[in-house]
């Protein structure tokens, strides 16, 4: 009998979560949907491998949304280098306040349910933040436990798990500053953890093999994904051992892995070619920037032209200036637009789409 995705579309996380866990204790494999990221029939329609266990959609942050499949051991096989590094123990609480729909809530719950922890979800007048040790959450979130801790809300939690997008250097000292500790990671739906920092530097994740080709970062592990429906994984099997890739570009220097931002949607301007993650980081950069979207923009002189659009309370001359003196001259935006805040996805990445200007 063909197995086929159970879809849950619940409009409470904790609600949701149980549904998915109560679905995957049945044997069958759940998606948890998202009325605002509609997906097609087809893909809904697609017979699963006899191993699939969990079903995800990507972040959706420069297009429609894609169902990444995967076996249970490609995320259990994580759960105890986790505890083991933030000190979890059955019983204690883990705070995950990301949309349900994030591949991050879904790996959290099973996460939890696996070691014996209890998950605790924010609701409205309970932030939950005196019941949990430990956190696994975006940058964006984290930007929220840091206002809450400001505001003098009771909390437990001594330890972040930070993913999902980049970390802004001043947010984790902010976080540390509050006695934090903070645990970066990256990777992403179709690869789950790739590499965190424990203290050391951005390293590979337990269990994790990479290798670098012309600059993009490949790995081996048993956290790859099944199959992505809608969409294709990079993969390559070199000696019996089945690598893939996402497209992060990266720099290593004795283990230590820098993450430099996508190879994908680098805008072709004047006949030089500069990637947007390069350019928001310098900006993001600036004390005063909570934020940053670069895009490329049709030009009928250049192609296209780089134009930012950022968060945050710094002027645009200081911005230009800032980015004079750190970006080569090409990569500088030549329009810069304020906004209120940025699209995002509901895990709270950054969406790749040109904004709504006031």
């Amino acid at each position: 009998m063909p197995r086929n995705l159970s879809l849950i579309n619940a409009a409470r996380a904790a609600d949701a979560l149980a549904q998915a866990l109560s679905v995957r204790a049945d044997g069958g494999v759940p998606l948890i949907t998202d009325p605002r990221a509609p997906i097609a029939d087809d893909a809904l329609a697609i017979s699963l491998p006899e191993a699939a266990a969990w079903a995800v959609l990507t972040s959706g942050t420069t297009g429609a949304p894609k169902i990444v499949v995967r076996t249970a051991d490609s995320w259990r096989v994580a759960f105890a280098p986790l505890n083991a590094e933030l000190g979890l123990r059955p019983g204690d609480g883990l705070w995950m306040p990301v949309h349900q729909v994030s591949s991050m809530a879904l790996f959290s719950a099973a996460w939890a349910q696996e070691s014996h922890l209890a998950l605790v979800i924010p609701e409205t007048g309970d932030p939950g933040l005196n019941r949990a040790v430990a956190a696994h959450l975006t940058p964006l979130w984290l930007e929220h436990l840091v206002k809450l801790l400001e505001a003098g809300t009771p909390s437990t939690i001594d330890t972040v798990l930070v993913g999902g997008d980049r970390l802004p250097a001043q947010l984790a000292e902010n976080a540390e500053r509050l006695g934090l500790r903070v645990v970066p990671y990256v990777g992403a739906s179709e690869l789950s953890l790739v590499a965190w920092d424990t203290g050391d530097g951005m390293q590979a994740f337990d269990g994790v093999t990479t290798r670098i080709i012309d600059g993009e970062l490949w790995v081996a592990s048993q956290q790859l994904a099944l199959d992505v429906i809608g969409g294709t994984l990079r993969t390559e099997v070199i000696d019996g051992v089945r690598w893939a890739t996402v497209g992060d570009r990266v720099h290593e220097t004795d283990g230590i892995l820098e993450f430099l931002g996508r190879g994908d949607g680098a805008i072709l301007t004047a006949g030089a070619t500069v990637v947007p993650a390069d350019v928001e980081r310098v900006i993001t950069a600036h004390p005063q920037v909570a934020a940053c979207l670069v895009l490329g923009q049709p030009d009928a002189v250049l192609g296209q032209r780089v134009v930012a659009w950022i968060v945050g309370n710094a002027e645009i001359s200081e911005l230009r200036a800032w980015a004079r003196s750190r970006l080569p001259k090409a990569a500088r935006p030549v329009q810069w637009h304020r906004v209120n805040q940025l699209p995002r996805t509901p895990s709270g990445k950054i969406r790749r789409v040109v904004p709504e200007v006031a």
